[in-house]
């Protein structure tokens, strides 16, 4: 019998929702139905480095099945979650939220809302289960050098 395909999931939350998150991301991982795709930084959003690093999530963002943001205290402050979700809602990836453990962030889900994204309980099997149906109406595109040549681009220059 044919196991179902795992979702390759982007993932993002914010760096100050760490610990609360770290957790959660372990429990995915263990499900073994989603691969995460796991877009963390602690660069500065517009720092020397930025242009660089949006590359490479982009690059990263269009090989996955959808987007996963683990939203929590510091999600609505943070510049480079909202450029994932911003940037994932443009290549049409099929996007979901769930509230990490504490007081919800109401102003980071009425952001998702607006992007377009399913709320879902932080349960894994939940996450997994919305994500299988999401992905249906996706196909993605296999990695080649043209959807790769941005990034190295960006790669020959030395950033100072």
């Amino acid at each position: 019998m044919r196991q179902p395909t795992r979702q390759r999931v982007f993932l993002t939350f914010a760096a100050g929702d760490l610990a609360l998150a770290r957790p959660v991301t372990a429990r995915l991982v263990a499900g073994g139905g989603l691969a995460l795709d796991q877009a963390l930084t602690s660069e500065p959003f517009a720092g020397e480095r930025g242009d660089f690093i949006r590359a490479s999530l982009l690059t990263r963002l269009r090989h996955c099945t959808s987007a996963l943001c683990l939203y929590g205290a510091s999600t609505a402050g943070d510049e480079w979650v909202r450029w994932a979700l911003g940037a994932a809602a443009e290549l049409r990836l099929p996007l979901l939220g769930a509230a990490l453990p504490g007081d919800p962030d109401h102003e980071a889900e009425r952001f998702l809302t607006r992007l377009g994204a399913d709320i879902v309980p932080l349960d894994g099997d939940m996450i997994v289960a919305k994500a299988r149906s999401l992905a249906t109406r996706r196909v993605t595109r296999a990695l080649d050098a043209a959807s790769i040549v941005e990034t190295l681009h960006l790669m020959r220059h030395p950033l100072r």
